[in-house]
């Protein structure tokens, strides 16, 4: 007998809602974990430095701990979504960002004593990445078990703006509760953004796991590895721009110094609004070909831009590319895995922007040694022109 969903019940006339109304609730969960993810991220290296004490390595590594727990457990969490159901996935993420947040709450009353304080920001930072990771995998899963394949480019689509928009949304609202109250009320703004995330996701049925034989983890990485690696291509230009796009106006001594950072955020979750559905009318291949080719022609503007106008047209263009590469090798990808593997091959393929997101910036603040700001986005439209190739390597064997 089939899970009825609460939160969704059939109309009177028997026809369920549209799709993208049954997506919406769940990504929505999703937006929820990535808010306690963003409201701490621009307090805590700050705090660690001045509050605790401590240098710029250690304040580093308050941040980078989550990213590097959220690339530990990904492929995990991709698992459990197969064989544990997607729902229950997504609570257990929950319930730890939900720990996250009241570990940090409590850090202020351990100030007196810093390297207690400090470990227990780390391990609020590592708790948080887990439920990042069964967030940002189950919500996809469960929401593709919960209105079919035919709509995975929407729920790869609107799992990234909830994301993005999240992290977005938590960095000033972070700083506003900063303010207010201190590291607590940061801490406490979390725990109540997770609550509001579990009590959504409980008012929703978990999906039926998806019997069958699932493929083992060399399998599937095997198969995963030209997406993951056309994706990490993209993904470097996305992580310069992060980190260096605002350096790069200060140091030609352009005024808006955020402002390049903020135009490839809004057009890279724009695009996944607008141009969502291109990937199901011309395929994903295709949009994903076309979306590195723009990404490419981005980065050489900002590489060439002699002034702030242009370079902010390059960010806006690279961001328009970038917002749909994900999803649209995703697609494709979910095509060629066992549907009782899909959640373990999206985890993987997850992984593969984790890791680059977190290796562009030392790497390219070691070639600094030898370019200067603008060469880094030179080098990073190489790896998008390469990514094209590369998607050109997907395709190959399905049509062979």
């Amino acid at each position: 007998m089939p899970i009825k969903d609460l939160a969704v019940p059939p109309s009177p006339t028997g026809r369920q809602m549209p799709a993208l109304l049954r997506i919406l609730p769940i990504s929505f969960v999703n937006f929820c974990t990535y808010l306690g993810v963003g409201v701490p991220l621009a307090i805590l290296p700050a705090y660690v430095m001045h509050q605790l004490g401590y240098g710029p390595v250690l304040a580093g590594l308050s941040v980078s701990s989550q990213f590097l727990s959220t690339v530990v457990t990904r492929s995990l969490a991709g698992r459990m979504s197969d064989a544990i159901g997607a729902r229950r996935t997504v609570l257990y993420g929950l319930v730890s960002a939900l720990l996250a947040g009241l570990l940090l709450t409590g850090v202020p009353f351990l100030s007196a004593t810093p390297l207690l304080a400090y470990v227990a920001i780390v391990a609020s930072r590592l708790l948080l990445g887990f439920g990042e990771s069964c967030s940002g995998t189950g919500t996809i899963t469960w929401n593709i078990a919960r209105v079919g394949t035919a709509h995975t480019a929407q729920v790869m689509s609107w799992g990234g703006v909830a994301a993005y928009g999240a992290i977005a949304a938590g960095a000033p609202l972070g700083g506003v509760a900063y303010g207010a109250g201190g590291l607590w009320a940061v801490g406490l703004l979390s725990t109540l953004a997770a609550l509001l995330g579990l009590a959504v996701a409980l008012l929703h049925a978990e999906t039926p796991v998806i019997a069958g034989v699932r493929e083992k983890a060399g399998r599937t990485l095997a198969l995963v590895l030209p997406f993951g690696a056309a994706l990490t291509l993209g993904a470097i230009g996305f992580g310069a721009v992060a980190s260096f796009g605002g350096l790069m106006f200060i140091a030609a001594g352009w005024d808006g110094a955020a402002l390049l950072v903020s135009v490839f955020g809004l057009c890279f979750a724009g695009s996944r609004v607008v141009f969502g559905g291109q990937i199901d009318r011309i395929g994903g291949f295709r949009v994903a070909a076309i979306a590195l080719g723009l990404e490419t022609l981005g980065l050489v503007l900002i590489w060439l831009a002699p002034a702030p106008l242009p370079a902010l047209i390059g960010g806006a263009l690279a961001g328009l590319g970038f917002g749909m590469v994900f999803p649209s090798l995703g697609v494709e990808l979910m095509k060629r895995v066992p549907a009782a593997s899909r959640g373990g091959a999206l985890g993987i393929y997850t992984v593969f922007l984790d890791l680059a997101l977190a290796i562009t910036g030392p790497l390219a603040g070691l070639a600094l040694a030898w370019f200067d700001y603008p060469a880094i986005f030179a080098l990073c439209a190489v790896c998008a022109a390469a990514g094209i190739g590369m998607v050109a390597l997907c395709r190959t064997p399905r049509e062979a």
